[in-house]
């Protein structure tokens, strides 16, 4: 016994000693703060993960003893959840430049509203940047902050950013934008249609017009609809041209029938990045415009409608899918990155837009079979 407990005692001498060497390391590790950019890729992956539809671009740069912080958020919340974790990390020194949009100018008219039949978003403040998405007349976007000749604005109706040209939109007061809302208007529900400077198919033109154009009505005049864009100008509109807005709205119901008899209009269209309109489409755009006509907004980006819905087996056989249901393809056989959609039409036969809108099949005795698309296929939603 005796010899045991002395061994005992000098087991417990040595872990002490060895205890006391390594807790200071331990210490300093468990101490050691975050790195800066950590930081703010956390809280951005809180409050902004797709910048797509939310904004959080701050940058940070180390002045000496000082970390600056400088860039946009969209939420007052998101600025001071950056500077607390800065603060919790025990970092000192942190100038804060980070702004929360929009910004005090914009706070008299805080909104737009499109005045041109196809106006376009891009990525960035220029014309040679590329397109991420468009807006049809009579659509409302919130301004967010003006560089040079363009606005930085989020479409009210699914979320997308993006930049616009001034002269596309009419700046409004949130009274203002209720009161277009409220006014009599009408929709256009010809593919393509003009706005005449009188009641006649010989008058001057004034705006060229696609579907799912509004425009407030100003009154009857027979066979021809007296408008007002949100510009001010004013017009005549065929009325076999345009409906009611309220009446063609309470019409509208997302039926198998009724996407596949909307989709089918636009066979043909070209293919065109980051487009939503009769003009051109790329894949989810061609979604988003006929769904949207039958009363229902998607999401603008073919991976944040593949969540939409509700789930649809993909069995061998393909039997679980129904006409009107959306079909999600991969980039290659393989793998489930969605990267493509159509609308399956029943009987094996689907439609989409690849270089223009059209036809393909999975049914390898169909002239329309895509063995690609098929192996590509890997999800599916009931809208």
């Amino acid at each position: 016994m005796p010899r045991h407990g002395s061994i005992c005692r000098a087991l417990l001498v040595v872990v002490l000693a060895v205890g006391a060497a390594v807790a200071p390391r331990l210490a300093g590790q468990a101490q050691a703060p975050p790195a800066p950019a950590d930081i703010v890729a956390a809280v951005k992956a809180r409050f902004a993960p797709d910048a797509r539809v939310a904004v959080f671009d701050v940058r940070v740069e180390t002045r000496g003893p000082s970390i600056e912080l400088t860039g946009d958020v969209d939420q007052p919340a998101a600025k001071e959840a950056l500077v607390t974790a800065f603060r919790d990390a025990g970092l000192t020194g942190v100038v804060d430049k980070v702004a929360v949009l929009p910004g005090p100018e914009l706070a008299v008219k805080p909104l737009g509203i499109v005045t041109v039949s196809v106006a376009v978003m891009k990525t960035k403040p220029s014309h040679a940047s590329e397109l991420a998405n468009q807006l049809l007349a009579g659509m409302v976007v919130k301004l967010l902050k003006k560089e040079g000749g363009w606005y930085y604005v989020q479409s009210l109706d699914d979320r997308y950013l993006g930049w616009m040209e001034a002269d596309h939109l009419a700046l409004a007061t949130g009274e203002q934008a209720d009161a277009f809302a409220r006014s009599p208007r009408v929709v256009v529900t010809s593919q393509f249609a003009i706005v005449r400077e009188q009641a006649s198919a010989d008058a001057p033109v004034v705006s060229d017009l696609v579907v799912g154009d509004m425009l407030e009505a100003a009154g009857q005049a027979g066979s021809w609809i007296p408008v007002r864009l949100p510009d001010g100008r004013k017009g005549f509109l065929s009325r076999t041209d345009a409906a009611d807005y309220g009446a063609w709205k309470a019409s509208r119901a997302v039926t198998p029938e009724n996407i596949e008899q909307t989709a089918r209009r636009f066979m043909g269209v070209p293919y065109l990045w980051g487009g939503t309109s009769a003009r051109g489409f790329d894949c989810s755009g061609f979604l988003k415009t006929v769904f949207r006509l039958n009363g229902l907004e998607l999401q603008r980006d073919t991976d944040q409608q593949a969540n939409q819905g509700a789930a649809v087996p993909l069995d061998d056989d393909l039997a679980q899918l129904r006409r009107g249901d959306v079909l999600f393809f991969g980039p290659r056989p393989g793998v489930t990155r969605i990267t493509h959609t159509g609308i399956y039409l029943g009987g094996k036969l689907f439609i989409h837009c690849s270089g223009m809108v059209k036809l393909n099949s999975f049914d390898p005795a169909s002239p329309r079979y895509s063995e690609s698309l098929l192996k590509r296929l890997v999800r599916a939603r009931r809208m």
